[in-house]
């Protein structure tokens, strides 16, 4: 997975990606586990101002407790229980599944490397460019011998016009 999916499955800007990924060391690595893990820990930190890191470690914890569907999970910030955090995982994690399959169907993110060049004929660019080829064409479907009997006729017009002209100078 590249930056671009990574960031679009998380709902988040590529730049905050890579600065959460640089917080926590996790350069460069984007799995499908950690985006979800990083989906309800921005959730997390979003809700409660607990540092990246932090909101990770309780993301984790909330992943790995046993709950049903309609029922948030409870994660207890303290050992002796009496702070807890309440998260509905699965709410974070259905928009995170939607979010996936959105990525699939219908983004197309830039491939590496440089782009292909597109292969224009010379004709088909000329006409692009807005050149008249009809009289290319004509010639072009003339058999070699009718070409030299046009080029033979074309120069002798050439020097008639030539002879005719009391400005030329004489050859």
């Amino acid at each position: 997975m590249m930056l671009a999916e990574f960031s679009r499955v998380l709902g988040a800007r590529p730049k905050w990606v890579l600065n959460t990924l640089k917080a926590l060391n996790a350069d460069g690595c984007y799995t499908l586990e950690l985006a979800r893990q990083l989906t309800v820990a921005r959730a997390v930190h979003e809700a409660t101002a607990v540092p990246m890191t932090e909101s990770l470690a309780y993301a984790r914890l909330a992943l790995r407790s046993p709950g049903s569907v309609d029922s948030p999970v409870v994660v207890h910030l303290t050992a002796d229980a009496d702070v807890a955090l309440t998260v509905h995982v699965y709410r974070l994690l259905s928009s995170f599944y939607v979010r996936l399959a959105e990525l699939r169907e219908s983004f197309a993110p830039r491939a590496r490397g440089r782009p292909r060049a597109r292969r224009v004929s010379a004709q088909r660019a000329a006409e692009e460019w807005g050149l008249d080829l009809s009289l290319i064409r004509d010639n072009l479907r003339k058999s070699p011998t009718e070409r030299l009997r046009q080029l033979d006729a074309m120069g002798q017009f050439s020097r008639g016009v030539r002879r005719a002209d009391p400005r030329a100078p004489s050859p």
